[in-house]
């Protein structure tokens, strides 16, 4: 990490972000900022959701199109946390979902980070050759890690919500040793830890970092609604959304950061097609903005399938610009969707998919092994989709 943690200012970095990011001063100033919301002063904080619970047959959602900005502690991160979910929750939201890498504020913990990143194209010009952005995220993990939970836990807390985090590049303790991974979090709203999530397939970029990918999905039962996370680049393989629909999930949330300029069919390469696909609700959330020299472009939106969105078009919501800050609204309606794949059941050949589909896999498995000498890691320092 050069100069940012060399020596002297590594112990310096080091308590300095030990403070930042503690989690007692994060809750209680989450705490604070909803005593002093008018918004929910005087309003208890119920929802229709719980573990366990009878699901409701409606479910308010929002889809956080949010700014990749810095922030300077776990105090400042928690601010725009509950700026972004009050904002949702005020207008009625069950359930708010982040973008992906909406961790990336907390590189703002680290002093100096700021001045170094004002003048980088990308991260890895900020900080060296593209190894040393993994040993930034390492660096910066146990501390960021618990900034990042303590901030949407109690934010989910305060407003009553449910709340799936996004993503940051944080240590996986599930993964091998030392492992780092991109990963997020569902919290409920106790403020309880409902479900964990990884990427699984990763971008050049991040493989070169040396992020590890994930290697499995799961699905979180929340109020009787299942949930999936797939991020970003795995919502553009099918396998991923059939995946979460045969293992029950009613509604797939696709966190998202695109450094691309706004294009409509590249907007709708992912989650859109995968939602007609599979005959599930949709979230896309997606991060916006400029964030050390790269360019974030998206419009969160909220999906359905053709038939049960009112313009015929799979969209219940969708935000109006593709680089401003916006929360994005919708209902979905849990028994409309399940009368509507009885009258349209998937209708699956499996006796053909067993035929050819683990032959294939396997083979083209074989075909990614490296080569003696060549290495598995390849990437370059763009954000590239």
């Amino acid at each position: 990490m050069g100069s940012v943690t060399d020596g002297v200012k590594t112990r310096i970095a080091s308590f300095v972000l030990a403070r930042s990011s503690d989690p007692e001063r994060i809750s209680r100033r989450a705490t604070w900022l909803r005593q002093a919301d008018d918004r929910f002063r005087h309003r208890d904080r119920p929802s229709k959701l719980r573990m366990g619970g009878p699901r409701p047959e409606r479910l308010t959602c929002a889809a956080v199109q949010m700014k990749a900005t810095l922030s300077h502690s776990g105090r400042e991160y928690v601010d725009l946390v509950y700026r972004l979910a009050a904002k949702a929750a005020a207008a009625g939201a069950d359930i708010v979902a982040f973008p992906e890498y909406s961790g990336l504020p907390l590189l703002g913990m680290i002093p100096g980070m700021e001045k170094i990143l004002a003048h980088a194209d990308s991260l890895a010009q900020a900080v060296g050759p593209a190894g040393d952005v993994l040993e930034v995220f390492r660096f910066l993990g146990p501390y960021a890690d618990r900034a990042y939970r303590a901030a949407f836990s109690s934010v989910s807390r305060e407003l009553g919500i449910y709340i799936v985090s996004g993503t940051m590049v944080l240590p996986d303790e599930t993964g091998s040793r030392n492992a780092m991974r991109s990963l997020g979090y569902i919290f409920g709203p106790e403020g309880e830890l409902c479900g964990k999530y990884h990427k699984t397939h990763l971008m050049p970029v991040e493989s070169g970092w040396g992020i590890e990918p994930g290697d499995s999905m799961s699905t979180v039962n929340i109020g009787g609604i299942i949930v999936a996370v797939p991020i970003c680049m795995d919502a553009t393989y099918f396998e991923t959304f059939r995946i979460a629909r045969l293992s029950g999930a009613d509604l797939v949330i696709v966190p998202s950061a695109n450094n691309e300029p706004y294009n409509l069919w590249y907007a709708l390469r992912g989650v859109w097609p995968r939602v007609q696909e599979s005959q599930v609700y949709g979230i896309g959330a997606s991060m916006v903005g400029t964030f050390a020299g790269q360019t974030f472009t998206g419009r969160s939106a909220i999906l359905a399938p053709l038939e049960l969105s009112p313009g015929g078009d799979g969209m219940l919501a969708q935000a109006s610009t593709y680089d401003s800050e916006e929360i994005v609204i919708a209902r979905i309606d849990i028994p409309l969707l399940y009368k509507f794949r009885a009258d349209n059941p998937l209708r699956f050949n499996l006796p053909l998919y067993r035929k050819y589909l683990p032959v294939m896999y396997r083979a083209a498995l074989q075909a990614r092994q490296p080569s003696a000498g060549q290495s598995s890691k390849e990437g370059n320092d763009t954000w590239e989709r």
